[in-house]
């Protein structure tokens, strides 16, 4: 009976141990939130980062774009349309020496399909005052589509919106 009773929890555990790995590594909501993720932590620059670094950056976020990736800046409002373009853009920006954070706050995503996504989020830059030291934040709101393309999501198209008017 006792045989009985072990075989029974222990299919249990296994059941449970599976539907959590699936959850935590496989749905395709949390991968793209994953991605999400590692495309902020591409686009953000450690305090003096040597040139190899933000090479090495760069050719990480070149794998989490499309080759036909569409990019919409609001201000000063500009299309970018082709991977090259956007690293270029990325490559050209030089920071002050103690960098920034990137964050995406907020992330909703929606998956439509088992090729295509589309996520809202906040996308928050923390830069330290050069004046005072504290952080600073400067928000927007985004909005992505990825698609799966060879076992991978990539960003297709990125639109950043305007800030919110001031009063």
């Amino acid at each position: 009976m006792k045989t009985n009773g072990s075989a029974v929890v222990a299919l249990i555990a296994a059941v449970l141990i599976g539907y959590f790995t699936y959850q935590w590594w496989f749905n395709p909501s949390r991968a793209v939130k994953r991605r999400l993720g590692e495309v902020a932590a591409a686009l953000s620059v450690p305090s003096h980062e040597s040139e190899v670094n933000r090479i090495a950056r760069l050719a990480q976020l070149r794998k989490y774009l499309a080759p036909n990736i569409r990019v919409h800046l609001s201000e000063p409002p500009q299309d970018v349309t082709t991977r090259d373009a956007v690293m270029a853009l990325v490559g050209a920006f030089r920071p002050a020496p103690d960098g920034f954070d990137v964050r995406f706050t907020d992330t909703q995503v929606f998956v439509d399909s088992a090729s295509a996504a589309h996520a809202y989020m906040a996308v928050e830059v923390v830069a330290p005052d050069p004046r005072s030291g504290q952080p600073t934040i400067d928000s927007r709101n985004a909005s992505v589509d990825l698609g799966h393309v060879d076992g991978a999501w990539l960003v297709t198209i990125a639109e950043l919106k305007p800030p919110p008017p001031r009063p």
